[in-house]
């Protein structure tokens, strides 16, 4: 069985990160989203995967994955180019599957629990969760244990119980896809696609998420995964260097990475050829490889490879790849940020 990961889409709410970047590459508690997704369904028995690929930055995807032997699964890619819809990614891979059945999984969902075993097993089948603002999102009908009824985004209140972005698909939905006509979203949409299946008589299995999930669709949707990631998995791990400092509970230091004269508290993770100096990183904070932290505080707050900040007290904050953030002698002022990768801010 194969694995469809969908690896597209704009980001358009997490600009300017994703001006330049997939949003999936995003490192939170030390990986790339859409690692986190691939390793729960390696975990399922599954080693063949098509990442589907957007526009944004679809070679920095390739770099990273390459062939997937690093992970002990193989990849192959097929680009999508600009988002039309989770339906067309998967009709677009159906040369690709066959006539065998195969897992659809986003990119950009993050899971807790592992997925359920018996979604391999069954037929065509849905993952759901209990959501506070169903209008977000793709919602289920239940009656007598059955799916009933499939509505994207609905207007009034039908069900709390939204798709959390895995599937697990036969080949019939190919022809249900084709059926489909753009909505007014200019998408095709795959909850339309399933409802087709509901019509045509095929049974749709589900199972609900017993813990916490993210679509990671906003900074805010970004921190609180890093949160709950690290709370769930972090380690104390130091394969780098500890001077002068004090390092309190599950803290992971990257090899080639120092701390000096700091005082860092877990759940943390630090990458690889990393400095904090003269600093404090308090818990729920993510640091990626090749970056500096001097003189400087962090709370809740993501920082990617190659930044380098100096003289800031950081919170709920997103820096971007090789950002530059500084803050002039004699000011003391918090900060809360979401910056681009490449800039400079110098604050004053």
């Amino acid at each position: 069985m194969k694995c469809i990961l969908l690896h597209g889409g704009q980001g358009t709410r997490l600009r300017p990160i994703t001006h330049t970047g997939s949003k999936q590459l995003i490192k939170i508690a030390g990986k790339p989203v859409s690692r986190w997704m691939l390793e729960k369904i390696r975990d399922l028995g599954i080693e063949e995967f098509i990442i589907v690929l957007g526009e944004n930055d679809p070679r920095s995807v390739i770099d990273y994955y390459g062939d997937g032997s690093a992970l002990g699964v193989r990849i192959k890619y097929l680009y999508q180019g600009k988002a039309r819809g989770i339906a067309d990614a998967i009709y677009r891979c159906r040369g690709m599957v066959g006539e065998n059945e195969f897992i659809v999984a986003l990119g950009d969902n993050v899971l807790i629990d592992p997925i359920p075993a018996r979604m391999v097993e069954a037929g065509n089948s849905v993952l759901l969760a209990r959501v506070r603002d169903p209008s977000r999102f793709g919602v289920a009908v239940i009656s007598e244990d059955r799916i009933v009824k499939m509505v994207e985004k609905p207007k009034e209140f039908i069900s709390d119980l939204a798709l959390v972005g895995i599937y697990k698909f036969s080949s019939e939905i190919f022809q249900e896809i084709s059926k489909l006509r753009p909505s007014a979203r200019g998408e095709l949409e795959i909850t339309e696609a399933i409802q087709g299946l509901i019509q045509d008589g095929f049974d749709v299995n589900y199972e609900v998420v017993g813990n916490w999930w993210k679509d990671t669709g906003t900074p805010e949707d970004l921190l609180e995964a890093n949160m709950y990631l690290l709370d769930a998995y972090a380690q104390r791990y130091i394969s780098g260097s500890i001077v002068d400092s004090e390092v309190l509970g599950r803290v992971y230091l990257g090899q080639g990475s120092r701390i000096i004269n700091s005082k860092v508290i877990g759940p943390c993770f630090i990458g690889e050829n990393t400095t904090v100096a003269d600093s404090t990183v308090e818990p729920f904070c993510s640091i990626g490889d090749g970056a500096s932290i001097e003189r400087s505080n962090l709370s809740y707050s993501l920082v990617m490879d190659g930044a380098r900040i100096s003289r800031v007290s950081l919170t709920r904050s997103i820096i971007g790849k090789n950002v530059k953030l500084e803050r002039a002698e004699g000011s003391e002022k918090g900060v809360n940020a979401v910056l681009g990768e490449n800039s400079t801010v110098i604050l004053r």
